[in-house]
């Protein structure tokens, strides 16, 4: 039967797995990613800190991982997808595997505003391209860790991380009325995502400020073939 698996639930950027064995609040947890299990397929809902040792510790091997999906590019919702897209060069052992779906939001398009706070205006960092994507975000780690990756696929002869991920920004709908720093999550139907022969994914815009666009994604299993 499809099931659910929390990987991980703690949110916000912060350690909560310390050395010395002390977490926030005495609770030692791993950050947030889900996992959508139907049948033998594994499809991954954000990649907070720890995912890929969860899904190894939840014996769901990357050899069966389809999709990713990320809600939203903050920190504590993608900071183990580098060890998806740097791992898997090995730990997909089938070579001739198609790539994993990597689904998220496409560049916000601007900057929010600045708080009431400021005292000055901060500076933003990579001016030149300040709110990038999944598709942009990926393709940045992957030049950050270009010494890395060229060492395995020159070496040890591995495919390198773009042919073991296929990446998407999700494309808004025409007329849903989003602005970046207006109508972040205006009134909307949900709108395809990703479909395969297990699932169905839709998703809609949801506020969360200052991270717009923002999705949440709901998968809806389908009769395997």
């Amino acid at each position: 039967m499809p099931h659910v698996v929390t990987l991980g639930t703690a949110g916000g950027p912060r350690w909560w797995d310390r050395p010395d064995g002390t977490s926030p609040n005495g609770v030692s947890r791993s950050g947030i990613s889900t996992a959508v299990v139907v049948g033998d397929a594994v499809y991954l809902v954000d990649c907070g800190q720890g995912a890929g040792r969860q899904l190894a510790r939840a014996g769901l091997s990357i050899d069966r991982l389809r999709a990713v999906f990320l809600t939203h590019l903050h920190s504590d919702h993608v900071v183990d997808l580098p060890s998806l897209l740097l791992f898997a060069l090995f730990e997909r052992r089938d070579q001739a595997a198609p790539p994993v779906a990597v689904h998220g939001p496409g560049p916000r398009g601007a900057l929010p505003p600045i708080s009431a706070h400021a005292r000055t205006a901060p500076r933003p960092v990579a001016p030149e391209n300040p709110t990038p994507g999944t598709a942009d975000m990926v393709r940045h780690l992957c030049a950050a860790y270009a010494t890395d990756i060229n060492d395995r696929v020159f070496d040890s002869l591995v495919r390198p991380p773009s042919e073991h991920f296929d990446v998407h920004d999700i494309a808004l709908p025409a007329g849903t009325g989003f602005e970046p720093n207006g109508e972040v999550a205006p009134p909307m139907e949900p709108f395809p995502v990703f479909r395969d022969e297990h699932v169905e994914v839709t998703a809609t815009l949801v506020a969360h400020p200052p991270t717009r666009p923002r999705s949440r994604s709901a998968s809806t299993p389908r009769r395997a073939r």
